[in-house]
């Protein structure tokens, strides 16, 4: 028994498996709770001895208690801003919603009924490679036939390849192939001396800046995302880029009036690209304040950039050519030497710094830069924590180097849910290392989870991601040998992103004196045949001692 009672409990969790994530990966029966932390943890005894006439009990019947989910890379408001109603900030294209490109053209045309002529139409969410009938791109002829009149911003669900007609190109002043010369090589596409509508990387983020998502979506879209987080077990986000000022403001509002009740970790970051993030960050620095501002509920995270593309363009900035098409292209927005003096700076201001950085020769930049700063100071190095964003391909070598550095990568490993069968046809024999949560946590590495929500699944669905490594659009099983434990996965998605933000001492396990932080799963994950994980539910989550859902 751990305790710090010396009265009654407010609630109590009986008959369970509780999983602590503690140093020794403790799974007890019971645990209380007085106010906001944990008070107990032991046998139904134990905690049964504290037990008063206000006492709530909840029964588990041999249900998983467990730590609440901290999904490291989450865009509440980006997320939210998806949607099918009218007043959504952009329409929602994932496969669930459109599984053919006609029905994606055909809701552009509905949108077009609906709203003032010049006014933006802006869409995300298919992939290509999903599509049952034509698995391609909208083509900018398309796009023209069906709304001339209004500028279309029609993303991939990636966020790095977007689709744009030709009104909307014209707010960059893209109105003839020659034009794609004035922007970084490959972003702005021509083929057989024709624009497609095609853009990628920066230029197609400084174009998304053009389009306007008022404070009233940005607010609606965020509690959109909190409702579906918390129904997922998420109790921890980082947030990491969303629209510039409007949305920091808008995220510190909601948490501190308490609408918001899961806890942020807002990066300086925004989602429009290289100048956006630069002066943001910049602005930050010129401030003399540094990671970590803030309270339990709401916290200044990470300094962060963006150095190539997508994993299921694909467009990232890999070593080698991609295995289905050589020629195709792998975008860098960040030069090798430009990301190792911008961590510099970053880090010099007293900031943890972190990029988005997929492919093997992005992360390979970052952990340049990051070796740069070791070289000067290994225990400061050490001690920021810095990060990686997303990670996905690497190598041992690389690992071993993040390793020595006490790099904390936070990668989407539960994208192989989504898309493991294109990564196999994508990457080939480099899949032995994608998402290397094995490799990682073997080598000593505090890697955490995420979804980048809206891109990715969230909640349990990473962890089966995590541990079975099987494409279940596609139903095709996929290279296993970076798979990690059902424990292990639960370790990764709650302790190491508390560690990861420096919150290990208050959150992340459950230990007595922590934070009340947990969720109630419908069975026994550990008991369970790994491949049913995807099957669980949430049936309870609690944020700061609040039952905030109940299913």
């Amino acid at each position: 028994m751990d305790t710090i009672l010396t009265n009654t409990l407010d609630l109590a969790f009986l008959n369970g498996k509780v999983i602590t994530v503690d140093p020794q990966d403790s799974v007890l029966e019971a645990l209380g709770v007085v106010g906001n932390r944990i008070a107990i943890t032991g046998t139904n005894a134990d905690v049964e001895a504290f037990i008063g006439e206000n006492t709530k009990v909840i029964d588990l019947q041999g249900r998983t208690l467990m730590p609440g989910i901290n999904d490291t890379h989450f865009h509440p408001i980006l997320g939210g801003l998806l949607g099918v109603e009218d007043t959504d900030g952009m329409i929602k294209t994932t496969r669930e919603h459109c599984p053919t490109l006609v029905s994606m053209l055909d809701m552009i045309r509905d949108a077009v009924k609906k709203r003032e002529p010049g006014t933006w139409i802006s869409m995300m969410g298919y992939e290509p490679e999903l599509f049952t009938d034509e698995q391609r791109h909208p083509t900018l002829e398309e796009l023209d036939a069906i709304a001339p009149d209004h500028p279309v911003h029609c993303m991939h669900g990636g966020g790095h390849i977007c689709m744009y007609n030709t009104k909307a190109m014209a707010y960059l002043g893209i109105t003839d192939p020659s034009d794609a010369e004035k922007f970084p090589v490959d972003e702005v596409e021509v083929i057989d001396g024709k624009l497609t509508g095609q853009l990628r990387g920066h230029t197609h983020f400084l174009l998304w800046g053009k389009v306007d998502y008022t404070p009233e979506q940005q607010e609606k879209a965020a509690m959109k995302s909190y409702e579906t987080a918390i129904q997922n077990g998420i109790t921890s986000v980082g947030d990491m880029g969303e629209c510039g000022p409007v949305s920091y403001r808008t995220m510190q509002r909601l948490t501190r009036e308490k609408k918001f009740k899961i806890r942020v970790n807002m990066a300086i970051h925004s989602i429009f690209g290289k100048p956006f993030s630069k002066e943001e960050n910049d602005h930050w620095m010129g401030l003399g304040f540094t990671t970590g501002l803030g309270d339990a509920h709401f916290r200044v995270g990470p300094c962060k950039f963006m150095i190539d593309g997508g994993s299921g363009g694909p467009s990232c900035a890999t070593r080698e050519p991609y295995s289905h098409d050589p020629t195709m292209v792998r975008e860098k927005g960040w030069g090798r030497q430009e990301t190792i003096d911008y961590i510099k700076a970053l880090a010099d201001a007293g900031n943890q710094a972190t990029a988005h950085a997929i492919g093997d020769e992005a992360v390979e930049y970052m952990v340049e830069g990051y070796e740069a700063l070791y070289a000067e100071d290994p225990e400061k190095t050490k001690a920021r924590r810095h990060r990686i964003e997303h990670c996905t391909l690497v190598d041992q070598d690389l690992i071993d180097r993040m390793a020595k550095m006490n790099i904390c990568p936070s990668v989407n490993a539960g994208m192989v849910q989504y898309l493991g069968a294109n990564y196999m046809k994508f990457y080939g024999e480099r899949n032995q290392y994608l998402a290397a949560l094995r490799s990682m946590t073997d080598a000593g590495v505090m890697c955490s989870i995420h979804s980048d929500y809206p891109s990715g699944p969230m909640g349990l669905q990473m962890i089966d991601g995590a541990v079975n490594r099987f494409d279940r659009v596609k139903n095709v099983q996929c290279e296993k040998t970076q798979a990690v434990s059902p424990l292990e996965a639960i370790r990764i998605a709650t302790y190491n992103g508390a560690y990861s933000t420096f919150e290990e001492d208050t959150k992340g396990s459950l230990e007595t004196g922590k934070l009340a932080d947990m969720i109630v799963l419908s069975g026994d994950i550990l008991e369970i045949d790994p491949m049913e994980i995807t099957n669980l539910a949430v049936d309870l989550t609690m944020i700061d001692g609040e039952i905030v859902y109940e299913r």
